[in-house]
């Protein structure tokens, strides 16, 4: 099945009167030049591991070996001809051992290179955003992702799209790809309703001064810079626990983040 997505484009752009569609399919020579396209690649994409011959059912069964994995396509669409522009995945939850639901993951994304700096990435995003909370609804916690480039860091902290608040920056992590291990950013979307039980467990007139601390960077996260929420949030439970603020508070959606912090795993949390 196939969806079209709406795309507006400047009249300088050249592709402005084509259309980007999705679909869970694609032909196996666009596929072949994608992963060729990765492989010479200086980048962290997964699917570099593959090399060329990689297939559709090779990356499925890979994906979903790990966690509950859809892959999307997006291919530019004029008359009767279509063109691979993008590949994409989202995942339902982090791992298949992580136990609580609505922490999405969205993972493995590739544009082309010729169809690179033509706003094409928005719209991917756009389009896996939705998907998430299609799936999931009100029960939609926060959603994940990771970003080595920093052009990427910057669209995805300041994305602007309508109704979604913008990733956070959560920490470092680790991947191991083509050999190689590399540092990755770690960032979280927020889902309004997860800050607010959040906020909640951080209520209170007695808090020590970390507490508030973490208080302040829950309030203004949406249009202040935030690093390492993740380490903020590890150091400020430790800290408040020893001081016993916690002993008769109900400290579940802090343990919560935590325990998916530990899951990534952050650099700092193993």
């Amino acid at each position: 099945m196939s969806t079209n997505i709406p795309i507006g484009y400047s009249d300088t752009q050249p592709i402005a009167a084509e259309q980007l569609v999705a679909s869970q399919s694609v032909d196996p020579d666009s596929l072949r030049c994608l992963l060729e396209s990765l492989v010479h690649e200086d980048c962290v994409h997964s699917w570099r591991n593959f090399g060329p011959e990689g297939t559709l059912e090779a990356l499925l069964q890979w994906e979903n070996a790990r966690r509950p994995t859809k892959l999307f396509f997006f291919h530019l669409k004029r008359g009767d001809k279509m063109r691979l522009v993008a590949a994409s995945a989202v995942a339902d939850r982090l791992n298949r051992d992580f136990p609580h639901s609505g922490f999405c993951v969205l993972g493995r994304c590739c544009i082309m290179p010729e169809f690179r700096s033509l706003g094409l990435y928005r719209h991917v995003l756009s389009y896996r955003l939705e998907y998430c909370r299609t799936q999931f609804g009100s029960a939609l916690n926060a959603i994940h992702i990771g970003a080595v480039n920093e052009r990427i860091s910057r669209v995805i902290t300041n994305h602007g799209l309508p109704g979604w608040p913008r990733f956070i920056h959560l920490g470092e992590e680790q991947l191991g790809v083509a050999g190689e291990v590399r540092r990755v950013g770690a960032y979280l979307m927020f889902l309004p309703d997860y800050v607010r039980g959040l906020q909640e467990t951080l209520a209170g007139a007695d808090a020590p001064a970390c507490v508030v601390e973490l208080r302040n960077v829950l309030s203004t996260m949406e249009s202040a810079p935030v690093r390492n929420l993740g380490i903020l949030v590890k150091e400020t439970y430790e800290e408040a626990r020893g001081r016993g603020w916690f002993d008769h508070r109900d400290a579940r959606r802090i343990e919560q983040l935590l325990l998916f912090c530990r899951s990534v795993p952050l650099v700092g949390f193993t």
